[in-house]
């Protein structure tokens, strides 16, 4: 069970919360935890602090990593992730506008890929599906994503 956490960084709790809702919409089973800040994602996935306990805050299979956050950017997780490879999780989605040089960057700095982060609610929904194509190596299934519409 614990391999199959998906870890959400954004500093937005409107954003988080409709992403939950998504999830459930879309019936993905995937537990998620989430995390505000660049310092608390590094923690996360050290398992130091508060995150320690790997049951309550177990190791994520993916980490979702909106780049604008309030004590930094997203690119300062993919520098850490980049030096810390034992830390690093079967991919990491880069959440951002539609700004192509952030796109860009974050492919150049280690990101797997990449979500247009949607203005929109309907378009929300669009976003959390794509994620059911990607293809990770740490499942048996080879999947990421859980849903009970297999």
């Amino acid at each position: 069970m614990t391999e199959r956490t998906i870890l959400v960084v954004d500093d937005s709790e409107n954003d988080v919360e409709l992403l939950r809702d998504m999830f459930k919409r879309s019936r993905i089973l995937n537990p998620l935890q989430t995390v505000q800040t660049v310092q608390d994602t590094i923690h996360y996935l050290k398992g130091e602090g508060i995150y320690k306990d790997r049951e309550k805050y177990p190791f994520p299979l993916l980490v979702l990593l909106d780049l604008h956050l309030s004590d930094g950017t997203g690119f300062d997780v993919l520098h850490w992730l980049r030096e810390h490879k034992s830390k690093s999780p079967a991919a990491v989605v880069a959440l951002t506008g539609s700004n192509v040089r952030a796109i860009k960057d974050a492919y150049k700095h280690g990101a797997h890929s990449f979500l247009v982060k949607p203005l929109k609610f309907a378009e929300f929904e669009n976003m959390v599906n794509n994620l059911r194509g990607l293809k990770l190596t740490r499942t048996p299934k080879g999947h990421v994503l859980e849903t009970d519409k297999e």
